[in-house]
């Protein structure tokens, strides 16, 4: 089955971002959602050019239980294709923790 779409969408929260105090909850989800979305589109657009693709990223202020990425693949029809979602899903996770191991998205305050 040919992908003629994908979306992709994910939550960040901002609770769940530090274990310690002093970092800009705000700035600090806004800096990690741009990281995220480049790091979903930047792979999407080179490995789907001819694609239609989605990437919604939210931000939810407060704590919660972490939600995985979600990534659905479709037909021409509008059918998921379960083992192109999943497989984009792991490939993306991974590519998204590589991206964001070295919290230069996280800011201190002063």
């Amino acid at each position: 089955m040919e992908i003629s779409r994908i979306v992709v969408s994910d939550l960040i929260m901002t609770g769940n971002l530090f274990a310690e105090e002093g970092y800009d909850l705000e700035q600090s989800a806004d800096n990690l959602a741009d990281l995220k979305g480049q790091v979903i589109m930047g792979y999407l657009e080179e490995h789907y050019p001819q694609v239609e693709t989605y990437a919604d990223i939210a931000i939810q202020k407060e704590a919660g239980r972490v939600r995985p990425l979600e990534v659905l693949a479709f037909t021409a029809e509008g059918e998921i294709i379960p083992a192109a979602s999943d497989a984009l899903r792991a490939l993306l996770s991974e590519r998204i923790a590589e991206a964001v191991a070295d919290g230069s998205w996280a800011v201190r305050l002063s």
